[in-house]
């Protein structure tokens, strides 16, 4: 792809960034076409072109990309995904190669990402939120990364837009697999933890039990085990269910909060109370949560 480079440079920013998906589309396209292809090498070069023309200005002689420039990026990659161009699975690998987590600058990736997904969630690209969803269940369990980026989500966007269970009220039908990573990561962010040997608990904000709420009330099947529907994959794929964290929730946050918040809690319990069925017992208690 070295040879690329003197065309994509007669392209102005961030027009550039564009015309780099489209050939990283292209890229890809070949590559699924011929899987026995050296896949590693190749990917080392599509990640090279990423940094220098996804995430680089090459007109500009700063390292990184100002907050303008990443927007423009963040608008290129929408417009690229929401286009009816290309199969889903095919786009799929266009999102995996350019949000890899390799590279010049793993960190600014991340918080591209980051931005993007606040984006979509409230204007609801669902082919965008759906390539979110299987990028992010394809990462390493605990990943630092994923980490960073469910509390840079929940910090920098869900507990500063007012009514935010209402906004991404749909999110559960949009992309059930990411509503259900989501809610894991919600319930990692905030649980009971060590601190000199004496259990430590910090009650989430008042608008992340509002929206888990909500999603587990519009989808009754979110956190089913069976995979008999499109929801119910999102815990056999993961392998965890949200349930044990956010029962903790119900409990424990109401015990460590100075306001009156019980009923919000105990619409939080009910919602949790309709997914545990026979069927995903052992998914919703594993063995040595209670």
């Amino acid at each position: 792809m070295e040879s690329l480079g003197p065309l994509m440079r007669k392209f102005d920013f961030p027009q550039s960034v564009c015309e780099a998906l489209k050939i990283i589309h292209i890229q890809c396209e070949k590559m699924s076409l011929n899987p026995s292809s050296a896949l590693s090498q190749e990917l080392s070069q599509i990640t090279d072109f990423v940094d220098e023309f996804v995430f680089g200005n090459h007109q500009s002689k700063a390292k990184k990309l100002n907050y303008l420039e990443q927007l423009q990026v963040i608008q290129a990659l929408i417009d690229h995904f929401d286009s009816d161009e290309g199969e889903f699975s095919l786009l799929c690998s266009v999102f995996m190669v350019v949000f890899l987590a390799k590279g010049k600058d793993v960190e600014y990736k991340m918080d591209t990402l980051s931005k993007l997904i606040s984006l979509n969630l409230g204007q609801g690209h669902n082919t965008m939120l759906n390539c979110v969803a299987l990028w992010w269940s394809q990462q390493p369990p605990n990943s630092k990364h994923c980490n960073q980026l469910a509390r840079s989500l929940v910090h920098e966007y869900m507990i500063l837009v007012p009514d935010i269970a209402t906004l991404l009220k749909c999110t559960p039908q949009q992309s059930p697999l990411l509503a259900g990573i989501l809610l894991i990561h919600f319930g990692d962010l905030y649980k009971v933890s060590s601190e000199n040997t004496n259990p430590v608990f910090k009650a989430p904000p008042l608008p992340l039990v509002k929206l888990s709420t909500t999603w587990l009330m519009e989808q009754k099947d979110l956190c089913g085990a069976q995979g008999k529907s499109e929801c119910q994959n999102v815990v056999s794929m993961l392998g965890k269910s949200p349930i044990p964290a956010l029962i903790v929730w119900s409990v424990l946050a109401p015990l460590v909060t100075q306001e009156d918040n019980d009923l919000d809690y105990s619409r939080l319990h009910l919602s949790l109370l309709l997914h545990i069925t026979q069927a995903n017992v052992d998914a919703s208690f594993p063995v040595g949560f209670l």
